[in-house]
């Protein structure tokens, strides 16, 4: 009996999935528009993504939905699946395949914002909100609590990435509201290797100090050495160190020099740190007060800092003196705390701290190190060692047990976000360390929208670009050809002559009748937009053939000059190689919207 009624339950459920899959191809689905009635497209930010056949969580059959690959997306959704369509129709009612919905953003433009080396400019910040991008735009900084979702990288990143905005709405000229995806050029993510390693020392180099420059060189030689050694071939996993020092405000009857200083900002050549440290010298006198410029130091090492956003990042604290209460503003003029800096490391960051305290056995003078290390949340807890004063072989093994440490934690997030290999001796201080990490850099590729100001302090912020397939470029220039063609007939032979040799030149592309073109008082420009010749409106072709039949020649001159120009920029830049991206073995172009008609 029991068997029955289970054949029974198996069978009424393949019944209502398969009634459920038939009433929903029913013509209830149509092509999803916006409110201009352009067609919305789906771009795929997941690598993983797949094309479901059915809505229905229970149907798993699915293939790849490729890396930014552009599907049209369809209406209405079910079960948290989009119905979308391979190609374009206008006249199907039926889905080709199904997207999940964290899989896709909506990408409904083709135009591009690309940011561009300009001189004299601040670097470009993506805020959440419009108030922050208007401070930025006119002071080119903000305040604590604007959010920064994304920035320009620096100029040249040797890992090659791009901050691509596609415009969806421009307000009153000055600002963009839109929203970026950040993708690696030439080779795939995975393939780069999904992190690297940002390592800042961050030394006292008071007089007490000096003495540990040297066994902190050896201890960067050994482990330098130790992780080429362990290095898998498969998980390839980039390094760059930095070496920035720090002292006080006011010597002892002395100089001191400076308050903090970089001996080497990151830099993935260590013999640059190596060499820095053994050259290094402390001052000839200690501090005037017990504390020291702790904090300043810290605070100069995040903010100063290109940090890679894919990279697990450290700074490590090496100094025997604490550092001076927030509460005294004449030694700690810009009031930094702990919060604070806990705050600072973690806005667009990810850093964790790992601190030294050299000196006597007091409580009180390591709580700050300590604090600074642990007090803070489980992904971005770091560790703390107190090294007695003379101890300089207990420093010594410390540092390096904790380098061989963090970089164990690099090669397990490696390991397991490539899928190599998962490693079984992930312990529970490790794993939201190495957890966070995997899912924020999984979250990079995720689509954010944001605020961006056109201009800073009277400079364009960015330039305006056309995204278009390398293919549809040569046509577009082959269509502009022959129209200059044809202005070129029309001073000679009229307007007859130039509407005849235009209609001949479009007919074909735009697959309609010879005498269909020009019908009812339709401008050129509205028919190559139609045929997607040209993406945009444009003022110079937008004349109809009534209004050709009022031409004098110079009409002709004046069209003829403007679009060989733009044909010859068009021509050089589609003709440069390091100005194509490639998307699924397909050559785009970010063409400047300047260099069209």
């Amino acid at each position: 009996m029991n068997l029955h009624k289970l054949l029974y339950s198996v069978f009424i459920t393949a019944f209502l999935y398969s009634f459920l899959n038939t009433t929903i191809n029913a013509g209830e689905f149509k092509l999803d528009t916006t409110e201009n009635n352009i067609p919305k497209k789906a771009l795929i930010i997941k690598h993983d993504a797949k094309l479901f056949k059915s809505p229905y969580r229970l149907q798993r059959t699915a293939k790849k939905a490729s890396f930014l690959q552009l599907y049209f997306l369809m209406t209405p959704e079910k079960h948290n699946r989009v119905p979308v369509l391979e190609k374009y129709s206008k006249t199907k009612t039926k889905p080709d395949m199904w997207l999940e919905k964290d899989s896709y953003v909506e990408w409904n433009t083709i135009q591009m914002i690309n940011f561009t080396p300009q001189k004299g400019r601040k670097r470009i910040n993506i805020y959440a909100s419009k108030k922050c991008a208007k401070t930025y735009a006119r002071f080119g900084k903000t305040t604590e609590e604007c959010q920064v979702l994304g920035e320009e990288g620096p100029l040249f990143d040797k890992q090659q990435y791009k901050l691509l905005i596609p415009v969806f709405q421009q307000d009153q000229d000055n600002y963009y509201h839109g929203g970026f995806i950040r993708i690696s050029q030439g080779e795939s993510y995975e393939k780069q290797g999904p992190l690297g390693y940002d390592l800042i020392l961050v030394v006292d180099s008071s007089l007490s100090m000096g003495k540990y420059f040297r066994p902190t060189m050896e201890v960067l030689q050994t482990f330098v050495k130790l992780m080429k050694e362990s290095t898998q071939a498969e998980v390839v996993i980039p390094l760059r160190i930095g070496l920035l020092f720090y002292r006080d405000r006011k010597g002892n009857d002395c100089d001191l020099g400076y308050v903090t200083q970089w001996a080497q900002h990151l830099t993935s050549d260590v013999q640059k740190v190596i060499q820095a440290l053994n050259h290094a010298k402390a001052t000839d006198c200690n501090s005037l007060n017990n504390q020291e410029a702790v904090w300043d130091g810290i605070n100069r090492a995040i903010v100063d800092t290109v940090w890679h956003k894919n990279n697990l990042q450290t700074i490590i604290l090496i100094g025997d003196a604490p550092p001076y209460s927030e509460n005294d503003i004449e030694n700690n003029p810009m009031q930094f705390s702990i919060a604070y800096l806990h705050d600072k490391a973690k806005k667009g960051k990810n850093i964790r701290f790992l601190t030294f305290k050299i000196g006597e056995q007091d409580n009180q003078n390591s709580k700050p190190f300590k604090n600074l290390a642990l007090a803070t949340e489980e992904a971005l807890k770091g560790r703390f060692h107190f090294v007695a004063k003379a101890d300089i072989l207990q420093f010594q093994q410390e540092l390096r047990e904790v380098l061989v440490k963090e970089w164990g934690i690099a090669e397990k997030t490696g390991a397991l976000y490539t899928k190599k290999s998962s490693p079984l001796d992930i312990s529970k201080y490790e794993y939201p360390i190495i957890l966070a990490h995997i899912e924020r850099s999984k979250a990079e590729r995720d689509f954010v929208k944001g605020w961006v100001p056109k201009k800073i302090s009277n400079k364009l912020a960015f330039g305006e670009y056309i995204f278009m397939r390398k293919m549809d470029l040569a046509i577009t220039i082959h269509t502009i050809e022959g129209i200059i063609l044809a202005a070129e007939n029309g001073i000679k032979e009229g307007p007859d002559a130039f509407l005849d040799m235009v209609r001949n030149t479009l007919a074909t592309q735009v697959k309609m009748k010879f005498y269909q073109l020009f019908e009812e008082g339709e401008t050129l420009e509205k028919i190559l937009k139609k045929a997607d010749i040209l993406p945009f409106k444009t003022q110079i072709l937008s004349f109809n053939a009534r209004e050709v039949n009022t031409w004098k020649p110079v009409d002709y001159q004046n069209i003829t000059v403007s679009l060989k120009e733009k044909v010859r920029y068009l021509r050089e830049f589609s003709g440069n190689p390091k100005n194509e991206r490639r998307i699924n073995e397909t050559a785009y172009l970010y063409v400047p919207r300047k260099y069209f008609p």
